[in-house]
């Protein structure tokens, strides 16, 4: 499962930088991180109902959480 971002550090390097280009793309790799964490944590809840129950679920949730990056 992936961890949880450090926000502290995180911010820290946002601050330090000047240019706009990479305080974005520090933007998009936290809430990237953000979107796997919650993924893994859907996927574990999920894998407690078993597949065949859980599948469908699963697909229609990871579609619906890659929608939200467009």
């Amino acid at each position: 499962m992936a961890e949880t971002i450090d926000f502290d550090t995180t911010a820290r390097r946002i601050a330090e930088l000047t240019d706009l280009a990479k305080v974005r793309e520090q933007l998009v790799l936290v809430w990237n991180a953000r979107g796997a964490v919650d993924t893994a944590t859907i996927e574990m809840t999920l894998s407690t109902m078993g597949a065949t129950a859980a599948g469908p679920y699963l697909k229609n949730l990871d579609r619906a959480l890659r929608g939200l990056d467009r």
